[in-house]
């Protein structure tokens, strides 16, 4: 189901993708992210980059890799400091979040 499993740069956090046709449970994902998902829709790369809504509250790590791809998508939140922390999930493609 996770195909690559890449070490977030100057952190622990690390990016799973998923790709197209496969399908994940919520409760998957929250496992992966390690608590409530929060989803971005990442325009540019049309994927949805899944993270821990409540990462930052929990003093998780800043995510460089998955911050690139927020800022490459929404350019305004590099100006605004705005980060991504802890493990993440790209879902690509028409991978989905499914009921059990």
């Amino acid at each position: 189901m996770v195909d690559k499993n890449h070490k977030g740069e100057r952190t622990g956090g690390t990016v799973k993708t998923i790709h197209q046709h496969e399908k994940l449970t919520l409760e998957q994902l929250q496992k992966l992210v390690g608590g409530y998902i929060q989803v971005f829709n990442l325009p540019l790369d049309k994927t949805n980059l899944v993270t821990n809504e409540d990462g930052k509250l929990m003093g998780m790590m800043m995510n460089t890799t998955a911050t690139k791809l927020l800022h490459k998508n929404y350019p305004h939140t590099v100006k605004y400091g705005d980060f991504v922390v802890g493990d993440v999930v790209i879902l690509h493609g028409d991978a989905r979040i499914t009921r059990r």
